[in-house]
């Protein structure tokens, strides 16, 4: 059985809208996404005097022809942003609690899209896609999640496919950051145990979980303090474990088959945790980059992979 695994997209529409695609072009009978769909940000074109004006990754980017902001949305789309156009006064005007449901109301706007979108593009290649929420996606999206005709959420859930049970768990681990999908480690060995209490077969098992283990070539992040800024070691910034103690002893606790892990963006690479291979397929979806895994199961159970991006 060929799967192909990606995740941590961010709002990323290229990046996404190949994920949509991958699986006709891998040739895969089983599409995994790890978690992480909506972006960060939103950023606002402001109108003054017929010019659009906007900042992001520290540059400023005037339009002065309207034909010309179809393309300034993209690129800001593609970048895993959500543009706004308004006008300066209306900008003057927002208080914080306008920028919440903003952000809000554009992370489930483009969230159905690209629902609607895989499910039209998986149902007409014929390949189930099993998609989980990760630790910035918020709890409000979980109905959009659910709304697919032929996708399926598996967060909380064991999707048994051919044979090959997917377990799958998203969210992440309390940081700094505070995101809004973020469980203890008690309550993450909580929902792996009660979940893996109900496999029949460890050795046909998939760990879905978004976070991945702690302390592995999987998790190595950069370190950030309270006022989440990045610490320095020397003059390099300082990178260390961002993993899930509880994954980990899970992983070294059942040993499934394959443990598939997002999170980390810089940390992409595969370890192995006793028999389990266990996988972070990293990040680029700002660059417009899909990077995945294409993993094969073969019929002695033995597993072959390879890190793609594209």
């Amino acid at each position: 059985m060929k799967i192909f695994y990606a995740g941590d997209i961010h709002g990323g529409e290229t990046a996404f809208r190949k994920f949509t695609n991958a699986g006709k072009f891998y040739h895969a009978q089983l599409m995994i996404y790890g978690g992480d769909f909506t972006g960060k940000m939103v950023v606002p074109i402001v109108e003054k005097s017929g010019v659009f004006t906007c900042k992001y990754y520290g540059s400023k980017v005037k339009v002065k022809n309207i034909k010309e902001l179809p393309d300034l949305e993209r690129n800001l789309r593609d970048a895993g942003f959500y543009p706004l156009l308004i006008t300066e006064n209306e900008l003057n005007q927002l208080n914080e609690q306008d920028a919440e449901r903003i952000i809000m109301e554009k992370q489930i706007e483009v969230l159905r899209q690209w629902v609607a979108l895989a499910d039209e593009r998986f149902k007409a290649d014929n390949i189930p896609c099993i998609m989980i929420p990760g630790s910035v996606d918020d709890f409000f999206i979980d109905e959009i999640l659910n709304s697919g005709s032929f996708v399926q959420n598996g967060d909380g859930r064991i999707i048994d496919y051919n044979g090959i049970e997917i377990l799958s768990i998203g969210g992440g681990k309390p940081s700094v950051f505070n995101y809004p999908r973020e469980f203890t480690e008690e309550e993450l060995a909580e929902k792996i145990n009660t979940l893996a209490s109900q496999v029949k077969d460890m050795s046909k098992c998939i760990f879905n979980i978004h976070i991945p283990p702690y302390d592995t070539d999987l998790d190595q992040g950069t370190q950030y303090d309270s006022d989440l800024k990045p610490v320095l070691d020397g003059d390099s910034l300082a990178t260390g474990p961002t993993g899930s103690k509880a994954v980990r002893e899970a992983i070294e606790k059942y040993q499934p088959l394959l443990s598939l892990h997002g999170h980390v963006h810089e940390s992409r690479g595969v370890a192995t945790i006793g028999r389990t291979i266990c996988i972070n397929a990293g990040t680029d979806y700002d660059q417009g980059m899909l990077r995945g895994a294409l993993i094969d199961i073969n019929s002695d159970g033995t597993v072959s992979y390879t890190l793609t991006a594209g």
